[in-house]
């Protein structure tokens, strides 16, 4: 396995450097090629956004035992009081949280939720505070879990979405097998207009 790529994030901008060279991220490549918002109001879209950064950075917390519960905003406690009882009740063993993740061969990064241990086996999961599970977490979840492989090595990983639901949780496995091949069509595509557009420039 060849040395990790040394990968910074802009949070304020929301990118990725490698090595110095800017890359797109998981997230970038879903909304722009495998995601269609087209029929839902854009505040709503807004909103349900924020909330989802909000969620995902209280989770990391969560999991860190670091989360000040009375700071947390009300609106957002009854979907991580569902992620404390996936925690509790599961059984999973955290083996890294917010990992940021990344290839000089593919050309992209990423920070995925969570990697533990669960049901005699490693798994990268996704915490999504939603009540339907987006078809996308599939080829999300597969591209978070490659870019895992890549930096860490070892055998390919299970998947999980994690639902997080007022005060409680569903956990789906993601076993698509095709579910990388749609990502990376939608990787391809989103390289070929960058390149598009550079050379158009």
């Amino acid at each position: 396995m060849s040395a990790r790529p040394a990968i910074l994030f802009d949070e304020r901008a929301h990118r990725y450097s490698v090595n110095g060279v800017p890359y797109p991220s998981v997230t970038q490549v879903m909304q722009r090629h495998l995601e269609d918002f087209s029929g839902i109001d854009p505040a709503t879209l807004e909103y349900a956004r924020i909330r989802g950064q909000h969620v995902h950075a209280a989770m990391a917390l969560l999991v860190r035992e670091e989360l000040d519960w009375d700071a947390l905003d009300p609106t957002l406690r009854p979907y991580i009081e569902g992620g404390r009882r996936f925690l509790e009740e599961s059984g999973v063993t955290v083996i890294a949280s917010e990992c940021r993740v990344a290839s000089v061969r593919l050309r992209l990064a990423g920070t995925l939720d969570l990697v533990a241990h669960w049901r005699n086996a490693e798994a990268v999961m996704d915490f999504k505070a939603c009540d339907v599970m987006p078809p996308s977490v599939g080829p999300q979840t597969a591209a978070y879990e490659r870019l895992y492989c890549l930096c860490y090595g070892g055998a390919e990983r299970r998947r999980y979405c994690v639902q997080l639901k007022p005060g409680d949780y569903r956990v789906t496995p993601c076993a698509d097998k095709n579910d990388w091949n749609i990502f990376q069509s939608a990787l391809n595509c989103h390289q070929w207009m960058q390149r598009h557009h550079a050379n158009a420039a």
